[in-house]
């Protein structure tokens, strides 16, 4: 069977005639597979998200639909690393595999194939039923000796202080051909009782009503509806609120213009006092209670009750068979004669703890390099090198990750430059900065004229981003040994890292005048002229730091990457090893 990945919404627009004959013939199709939904969805999303859809032939149509997105997360010290999430999590309480039920198990099978070619660490199945044929020959394609594979529970988001609820269990009526069998068949003498004069009162009430306008209504009614389920539950959980409130407003007005959205508010007078977003499903008969709220302050009535009330009979009236409760084992949902069934979070990781291919998905590029930003301006270098480095294993000219990763190493060469050029390999950079600057001062304090302790102040300044007091302690040092060619060369250093560059090769060159064998100088001299946009002096000044040591590993790299830069400078035939660059 062949798996093609459809990556646009253009694309999958123009498949919505195919997506839709699936949908009506798939018996375990639900809302959060319609096309209306996925596509609404993904178009309000920032991750990178896939379609992954199966059909026998090329040109033939296809047979099934696989919605996936792609995530990101990071083990400090190791590396950032993937996700795939299933398309709709984590706001949909259902997710699943949409197929024509002649190909589910064929198409199951290719479509776990074919995420297993994908870079990921993690695969999250969300609200997916396990009883399902197609479902437990998905997860069987991921073997135990590659991958582990477990439930992960969660605790409800939404709920009073006294409940104990279980968010996997799923509760649904299964609804008679009328309204009178249902409340004779489904309901105990009390509720029947409560129901039968909730109604009443509101059938032949001159101050409550319950309006669900058409589309023309549709989002001032979805409005008043969050703003009641705000203030009934929005100080539980506020971030978890502004997640559900911010969703809703991105995909339910689509459900709305496509007619899919059933949204039934009560009013008392002009007050609203419950509300309820009802997905319909009408290939299956089934309408699902995805959000609902009501004034708690209402103490003379039911109000949830008598919109549910008011609800199932009105499916009842337009031949729906089934009324799904939604997520969560609440006490009031059994009251309607509610039979439950589990749907489950399940995890799937690699066990080398790596991503498959141990590389990244090129699709998540853009959003490791903005976790990568952050990093750096949180100070948190060793992670941005890291990063970049992924960055660039997967896409090596990757221009502001190679950027970034330049710098890194410049600020670490900065760095270096604290120790003297003997120092064991192992003790370099291995000083607390903050330790390091506490004992610098506290030698100029006792020794104004300690030029060592001036000179590593000035870069310590320059590494905590106070590049003016860094020049100005460069300058100190300078003025207590003015022939000092590292002195000299660390002012290149701080006002090249301030981009200050025509000044800093002034520098550089004071100090090979003092000391014409410094690499360092001559090296970063070149990086300068680089900046400069002068790459023939550039590689001059890498030729003489490489003269005076031929291992100069930085140097031979910079100078590589000058070439790969300037593609009409040719290097000798001896070819230059290509290294990671330095900056």
């Amino acid at each position: 069977m062949q798996v093609d990945v459809i990556e646009t919404l253009e694309d999958l627009q123009a498949l919505k005639g195919n997506w839709d004959r699936i949908y009506e013939i798939d018996p375990e199709a639900h809302c959060f597979l319609s096309s209306t939904w996925i596509m609404s969805w993904f178009a309000s999303r920032t991750l990178p998200w896939f379609v992954l859809a199966a059909r026998e032939e090329a040109d033939g149509a296809y047979v099934a639909f696989l919605p996936i997105q792609i995530g990101t997360g990071l083990d400090r010290g190791k590396g950032f690393y993937n996700i795939v999430v299933m398309g709709g999590s984590y706001f949909a309480p259902y997710t699943g595999i949409l197929s024509d039920p002649a190909y589910a198990d064929a198409s199951a099978l290719a479509f776990a194939e074919h995420i297993r070619s994908f870079h990921w660490r993690s695969l999250h199945l969300d609200g997916i039923d396990r009883s399902s044929v197609r479902i437990g020959l998905f997860l069987d394609h991921f073997p135990p000796k590659d991958f582990t594979g477990d439930r992960v529970r969660h605790p409800a988001r939404i709920q009073n202080a006294t409940d104990r609820v279980d968010p996997e269990i799923h509760l649904h009526v299964t609804l008679p051909a009328d309204f009178e069998s249902f409340l004779s068949e489904k309901l105990r003498p009390r509720v029947r009782r409560n129901v039968r004069l909730g109604l009443r009162k509101l059938d032949g009430s001159t101050t409550l009503r319950v309006t669900h306008g058409d589309s023309g209504a549709g989002e001032k009614d979805l409005a008043t509806l969050l703003g009641l389920w705000e203030k009934q539950w929005g100080q539980r959980d506020p971030g978890h609120a502004s997640y559900i409130l911010d969703n809703a407003r991105s995909v339910l007005p689509d459900c709305i213009r496509d007619g899919d959205l059933f949204l039934p508010i009560l009013w008392q007078d002009e007050t609203p006092i419950a509300a309820a977003a009802i997905l319909l499903d009408r290939p299956r008969k089934s309408l699902i209670c995805f959000l609902s709220a009501r004034d708690a302050a209402i103490r003379d009535m039911s109000p949830g009750l008598m919109l549910h009330a008011y609800t199932i009979r009105w499916a009842i009236e337009n031949g729906f068979r089934i009324y799904d409760l939604g997520a969560g084992n609440y006490a009031h949902k059994y009251i309607f004669g509610s039979v439950s069934r589990r749907l489950e979070h399940y995890r799937i990781d690699t066990r080398t703890g790596w991503n498959l291919g141990e590389r990244l998905d090129p699709h998540s590029l853009p959003l490791v390099l903005a976790r990568v930003k952050g990093l750096h301006a949180d100070g948190d270098q060793s992670d941005v090198e890291i990063g970049c480095r992924q960055i660039l294993a997967v896409e090596p000219a990757h221009r502001e990750a190679l950027a970034l990763y330049r710098d890194i190493a410049a600020s670490r060469t900065l760095w270096q430059t604290l120790w003297s050029d003997d120092a064991p390999a192992g003790e370099q950079g291995s000083t607390d900065r903050v330790q390091a600057e506490r004992q610098c001062r506290a030698a100029i304090a006792e020794n104004p004229g300690d030029f060592d302790a001036a000179r590593r102040l000035s870069i310590l300044l320059l590494l905590r981003g106070e590049a003016g007091e860094a020049e100005a302690e460069i300058a100190r040092a300078l003025e207590l040994r003015p022939d000092s060619a590292a002195a000299h060369c660390t002012y290149g250093n701080i006002l090249a890292a301030t981009r200050n560059f025509e000044p800093a090769v002034i520098r550089y060159d004071r100090a090979i005048a003092l000391e014409p064998d410094h690499a360092v100088a001559h090296n970063n001299k070149g990086n300068a002229l680089r900046h400069l946009g002068r790459p023939d002096e550039a590689l001059a000044s890498y030729d003489d730091a490489i003269a005076v040591r031929p291992d100069y590993e930085q140097a031979l790299a910079n100078r590589a990457a000058l070439f790969d830069e300037e593609p009409d400078m040719l290097p000798p035939l001896s070819h230059v090893p290509r290294l990671p660059p330095n900056v």
